[in-house]
């Protein structure tokens, strides 16, 4: 049964499809830093870039069954304005109070009532984060910029191949030494989620230049990166079908500090050039605290008070990303989350955008990767999760 926080995830995902469907240049769950100072955690932020102004929208999502009231439009309307955005969304699956619709009028707040949101979603959609839908409910088929990797087993495979060593550990080893008393419980299906972000990036391609000569020519090209969602690990699928850490993990790094690297990264710098591109003395200490803790800079040994980055990901064109390698499909079910908490698109992106050099993240999916999941009990009571890999079947986590 899908729980509360999985339907108000579902939903926000279900927004920030159709706004990227429409054009805006969208990110989930972001922080943003308002004119107070103040950081403002926001469901979807949405940019619509036009010949003559950028159009910027702050979106906040209610998977609700009870009427929003006036109070949830006054908290989005205080992060438009310190945001300096155009407009705000407060989107609910299913409606407001009298006094919220009244405090509405005049405002740059815009009230999406089920009944609009099912005509944008379409009520398929709509059902899968209303109300208490089960997982396995449908969510909008074909939703872009969500994808799902088939599994490559059934769940009565798995449960047998699970009961199998099972059966094997109760026998134990030679004169029955090793044995493990274990009983099978419930084996589910559930999917470890990656961010897929399509990228413009630098690469040197070696170019012949007559019979002997060769030449490294710098171009852009276009990649597919894919990243563990709980864990910011660059990753690629190798030749035997897993998926491989590339040893490269993305830090969550703040708009400052994205800054500071994009400003600073090629060459080596002090605090003094943190001062000259605008930030204070206190913040700029802090932004090199903080970029030295998450190993992205580091001092230069030799010059005292200089530093230079060191956290910069190598890409290159021979990274396979999840969904080209096992051929994902639009998000046909709601998927029930492998336990964990996902790190936010906009960090992910930032991150890319700033130790990736010189590359620009034109678009961002989340891929659903199947991994079943058993759970294991002994007589003594103590129990365990044995998770197995939906594509290849062999165990994780060994």
């Amino acid at each position: 049964m899908a729980t509360p926080l999985d339907r108000g995830i579902a939903f926000e995902l279900q927004l920030h499809a159709l706004f990227e469907a429409h054009g805006y240049r969208a990110l989930h769950d972001v922080r943003l830093a308002g004119r107070s100072g103040a950081e403002h955690q926001v469901d979807v932020y949405a940019e619509l870039v036009t010949p003559l102004q950028v159009i910027r929208v702050i979106v906040e999502a209610k998977a609700h069954e009870q009427p929003v009231d006036k109070d949830a439009l006054l908290k989005l309307q205080q992060i438009v304005d310190d945001l300096g955005a155009d407009r705000g969304v407060l989107a609910t699956t299913s409606g407001f109070t009298s006094g919220a619709l009244l405090m509405a009028e005049g405002r740059n707040v815009d009230l999406w009532d089920r009944d609009r949101v099912s005509r944008l979603l379409g009520e398929v959609a709509l059902a899968g984060v209303a109300g208490g839908a089960a997982a396995g409910t449908a969510i909008g088929l074909g939703a872009p910029g969500l994808l799902a990797v088939a599994p490559r087993f059934s769940l009565a495979e798995v449960r047998a191949a699970v009961e199998d060593e099972v059966a094997r550990g109760r026998r134990g080893g030679f004169l029955g030494v090793g044995k493990v008393e274990e009983q099978v419980g419930e084996v589910t299906l559930e999917h470890h989620p990656f961010y897929e972000l399509d990228v413009d990036a630098v690469a040197y391609l070696e170019e012949r230049r007559g019979l002997r000569a060769r030449a490294q020519v710098r171009t852009i090209v276009p990649l597919r990166l894919s990243i563990d969602a709980h864990t910011g690990a660059l990753v690629t699928v190798a030749a035997n079908g897993h998926i491989a850490d590339t040893g490269h993990v993305l830090p969550d790094l703040g708009e400052d500090e994205c800054a500071a690297v994009k400003a600073l990264r090629d060459a080596e710098f002090s605090k003094d050039d943190l001062l000259a591109r605008g930030w204070r003395p206190a913040k700029a200490q802090q932004l090199l605290a903080s970029l030295v803790a998450k190993r992205v800079v580091e001092p230069v040994e030799e010059l005292h008070g200089r530093y230079r980055v060191t956290g910069l990901v190598p890409v290159h064109a021979g990274f396979r990303a999840v969904s080209v390698a096992f051929a994902a499909e639009p998000l046909a079910i709601e998927p029930r989350m492998i336990h964990g908490v996902a790190l936010s698109q906009a960090a992910v992106v930032r991150a890319v955008e700033a130790l990736v050099p010189e590359a620009q993240v034109r678009s961002l999916s989340v891929v659903y990767v199947p991994v079943f999941a058993a759970d294991l009990e002994r007589p003594d009571g103590v129990r365990r999760r044995e998770l197995i890999d939906g594509i290849t079947g062999e165990p994780l986590g060994r």
